[in-house]
């Protein structure tokens, strides 16, 4: 890809390339029924419902006004300042050959810098580690965090999101020579890698449902692949469509057992910046209607045949 953007590096991981062998999954998309049914509360402002199962997943009204207080600040610098990850292939990856950052997530986020800012370069990424990403935000460090972040009931209280943009769930990531099968009790006394800060590290925080198994916890779901590689953990519990990536770099793992819950991916932003969100939600309308299909076939093929792009859904 190429493009002349300002990279500031926060945290590095390795980048292992290799052959392109990944499980397939069905075009059907059941964990949006599962988003509409109220599972997964989304995009809410500060001032919305509480958060809960029986809320339907709304986001914040799209407007393409250049007005708001956030997005007048972006317009002023003159560019787009987004935390991302450097190591995860297909999502946020520095290319071998040439340096550029590609990636489906870094596709998103050009285009939110051409429709705020009217240049898709206009954009300076920071590589910010999982357990930062919120922080980062409350800082001022970083305007928008497009790094497969899951939407939460907890993040919503420290953060603001958009629509979600891409659908997923926490699988087990193993060798193929091991003997787990999945989350079960296949993982007793086994080493689980996790990043700290994750939806995993959360899931495995529950001594009631960690299996009898040790986290070992790494500051990029990437380092989990490179500590499989070894040998000091036998298994990670990271988003499938991560560890379906991390399967591309090295043949020698796959996913076993099945999702272990429906998540979805949003655009992290400021909490109270509904300006922003309202941008970016103007910007994600167009983006899933018009280019959602094109970029996962583009990068993340290797997951399945194409789904149906998330349907968005807006009030307030």
């Amino acid at each position: 890809m190429g493009r002349g953007t300002r990279t500031a590096v926060l945290t590095a991981g390795a980048l292992l390339l290799g052959a392109v062998v990944l499980p397939g999954s069905s075009s059907a998309d059941p964990r949006q029924d599962a988003v509409a049914a109220g599972q997964v509360r989304i995009g809410l402002a500060p001032k919305a419902a509480a958060c809960d199962n029986n809320s339907l997943s709304t986001g914040l009204t799209p407007s393409a006004s250049d007005a708001g207080a956030d997005v007048q600040r972006i317009i002023k610098r003159g560019k787009l300042i987004a935390g991302i990850d450097t190591n995860s292939y297909l999502w946020g990856f520095r290319n071998p050959t040439d340096g550029s950052l590609q990636g489906f997530d870094i596709d998103l986020v050009h285009a939110l810098a051409k429709s705020i800012l009217g240049n898709a370069d206009a954009v300076e990424f920071l590589a910010v580690p999982t357990a930062n990403r919120i922080s980062a935000l409350q800082s001022g460090q970083v305007d928008v965090v497009v790094r497969t972040m899951t939407i939460t009931c907890d993040r919503l209280k420290q953060v603001s999101f958009s629509v979600p943009y891409f659908n997923a769930g926490q699988q087990v990531l193993v060798p193929k020579s091991s003997k787990i099968t999945g989350f079960n009790d296949t993982m007793k006394g086994a080493r689980v890698c996790a990043a700290t800060g994750s939806t995993a590290d959360d899931m495995l925080k529950d001594p009631a449902k960690d299996h009898g198994a040790t986290v070992f916890h790494v500051a990029n779901q990437l380092d989990c692949l490179v500590q499989m590689e070894l040998g000091n953990v036998d298994a990670t519990i990271t988003d499938n469509a991560l560890g379906a990536g991390q399967a591309a770099q090295d043949p020698t793992v796959h996913l076993v057992g099945g999702p272990l819950d429906v998540e979805v991916y949003g655009v992290a932003m400021k909490l109270g910046a509904d300006d922003l969100v309202r941008r970016v939600d103007y910007v994600l309308q167009d983006f899933l209607a018009h280019q959602w299909s094109a970029e996962y076939d583009r990068w993340l093929k290797p997951l399945g045949s194409t789904p149906p792009a998330p349907v968005p859904r807006f009030a307030g």
